[in-house]
């Protein structure tokens, strides 16, 4: 029960539906491969024939800002009576990861020919850093005090050349694919109430990459980057206008997104 309820708090529902089909489409891939197994011994492997795994890894290149979110509650501030107020305050938290790890299941949906594929992944990671508020100051916006963060992209990929396939011949490689990607920060949450307003959220997603031999397995080169709507905020956190540092009121343009540049090894090549 108790894994019951920290699973819950940590997971969405938004979260629960990526995963979902992610195990969907792992589970659909299983069964069509047992189904293959009686057609006879040429076609009994063709799973295997078609899923990859890697692991990545990003050293000071992962950053994740949630979007824009407000909440209602205090402002800091009083009226004329000495009341506290209370307003719709802005939210929106960063975290810039030292090093982030990471797994990535690939499966080919279709294989062109020996050296073009298209397929589903999910390249999965876990950062390792802080989060803070994403404009640096609190009393602009607040944002989320706490460590670590989680990554589940789900991707659909078109694959050239090198890593393509287990048939190709190539020495370079080239990958792009777009989807969707789920973020969770500070998982570890040292802000009190956090789980009201530090929730997970989905951005759309996009890659590319390039591969090439390193040492007898393909090792690639991948920049991701995922974006949200834009959002404008014209007050703080204790319901003033913002202002610059000449005093000048201005509007705040910002937009959830992450960007990351990794290093993908695949293992079982």
């Amino acid at each position: 029960m108790k894994f019951k309820k920290i699973l819950t708090a940590i997971l969405s529902k938004s979260q629960i539906v990526l995963i979902f089909v992610l195990l969907t489409v792992i589970s659909t891939s299983q069964a069509q491969e047992k189904s293959i197994e009686s057609d006879g011994p040429a076609k009994k492997n063709n799973f295997s024939d078609r899923f990859f795994m890697a692991i990545s890894t990003s050293t000071y290149m992962d950053l994740i800002v949630s979007p824009l979110k407000y909440h209602y509650g205090a402002t800091g501030n009083t009226d004329t009576l000495g009341n506290p107020t209370f307003s719709s305050i802005p939210y929106q938290t960063q975290q810039f990861n030292i090093v982030s790890i990471g797994m990535e299941p690939r499966y080919n949906l279709k294989e062109f020919d020996e050296n073009s594929s298209l397929s589903i992944s999910a390249p999965i990671s876990f950062g390792i850093g802080n989060s803070m508020s994403a404009a640096g100051k609190d009393l602009i916006v607040r944002g989320i005090n706490g460590f670590g963060s989680v990554q589940i992209p789900l991707l659909l990929k078109l694959n050239i050349g090198n890593g393509s396939t287990y048939k190709t011949e190539k020495n370079l490689g080239f990958s792009v694919g777009a989807g969707l990607e789920m973020n969770k920060l500070g998982i570890i949450n040292l802000t009190d109430n956090a789980k009201e307003y530090n929730k997970a959220f989905i951005l759309p997603s996009f890659s590319t990459g390039f591969t090439f031999m390193r040492g007898g397995s393909p090792m690639e080169v991948n920049f991701k980057y995922a974006f949200g709507k834009l959002s404008t905020q014209k007050l703080d956190t204790q319901d003033n206008v913002i202002k610059d540092n000449n005093g000048i009121p201005y509007e705040r343009v910002t937009r959830g997104h992450s960007i990351k540049l990794s290093f993908v090894y695949l293992m079982n090549y």
